[in-house]
């Protein structure tokens, strides 16, 4: 009796260390979802990249996108970076995307930034010379997205000329060097309270932009520093702008820029005539650090309800396509 209960205590030991170490095998940092399925839905995806093993989510639309004839065509890719301290299905809630692409019928990925230092420190993204562990270990994020966007793209049918990422915080920064460094591949970019911390920002070709920025953020300042000057001096209301628009406006060769309401307290800034791309800025008069008109949270109250960034986001996209 005794023998048989003791083989009943090795069994249910290792039944508790198989589900433990296939949990670890399923989840890091915070992401979930079924892992390595390319069908409609949510799944988990793995590349190597810098000797380390990365991780995103993906969320296939249902339907596939068709032209106005009903023709089946290749996806869009829609790319959301995280802030600091955040996690890849931290900004899926937020931003509400997951729903946006099954209408749109695009793709969209999540990246998980790295937490350094084996773990000890928050996870952020290697936006530059500016912030958090990843830039000061040098991790490789431009090549992590790079090999992202290839791995989607050797798995679903993907139209190359319509990879876009979207980042809030230092998910904005990073979006800012990807855009500096991997405009052959990027249409457009989407930041919401992040600014340019790429010291050497020199984009081979022009990349839109649509920027969200609250007036009173106090984590990233609405006029936060660009690392990289404009190449040219900017005049008129132009010249008003946060210096990391003003970088992609003399950068987009853009012409003149105007103002107008968009909401109570949000202005928009629309540049005319720039080189194969568009600028658009939109300010929100008194907006803190959040993600505007997320369900809940600081982006669920006034003044930032008063705009819906992913809406904004995503229709932005749509109109974009790299030269």
């Amino acid at each position: 009796m005794i023998f048989v209960n003791g083989r009943a205590m090795v069994r249910a030991l290792v039944l508790v260390l198989v589900l433990i170490f296939s949990s670890a095998g399923c989840h890091s940092d915070g992401i979930t979802g079924g892992a390595g399925t390319w069908t409609p839905g949510l799944a988990t995806h793995d590349v190597a990249i810098g000797g380390l093993t990365r991780h995103y989510l993906l969320h296939v639309p249902d339907k596939r996108p068709t032209t106005s004839v009903g023709v089946v065509r290749a996806y869009s890719l829609v790319i959301v970076l995280h802030g600091s301290s955040g996690s890849a299905d931290d900004i899926r809630q937020s931003t509400g995307m997951d729903a946006l692409a099954d209408s749109g019928r695009f793709l969209v990925a999540y990246p998980q930034g790295i937490r350094g230092a084996g773990g000890l420190f928050p996870s952020d993204w290697n936006g530059g010379a500016c912030c958090g562990a990843a830039a000061r270990e040098n991790i490789d994020d431009v090549g992590f997205i790079a090999a992202l966007i290839t791995q989607v793209g050797a798995k679903l049918a993907l139209d190359k000329r319509r990879v876009y990422v979207a980042g809030f915080s230092n998910g904005g920064r990073m979006a800012h060097r990807l855009a500096c460094e991997l405009s052959a591949t990027i249409a457009a970019i989407a930041v919401v309270s992040g600014s340019l911390k790429d010291d050497n920002c020199a984009p081979a070709k022009p990349v839109s932009l649509v920027a969200i920025h609250g007036t009173d953020d106090a984590e990233v300042p609405f006029d936060d520093e660009a690392l990289t000057a404009p190449p040219t001096t900017l005049t008129g209301v132009a010249a008003t702008l946060p210096p990391s628009v003003k970088f992609w406006i003399a950068v987009n060769g853009c012409g003149a820029a105007t103002k107008s309401p968009f909401a109570m307290d949000v202005v928009r800034t629309t540049l005319s005539t720039c080189t194969g791309t568009e600028v658009v800025f939109y300010a929100i008069q008194g907006g803190t650090h959040a993600w505007p008109g997320e369900s809940g949270g600081a982006g669920s109250q006034p003044p930032m309800s008063e705009l819906r960034a992913s809406s904004i986001i995503s229709q932005f996209f749509a109109r974009q396509i790299r030269r």
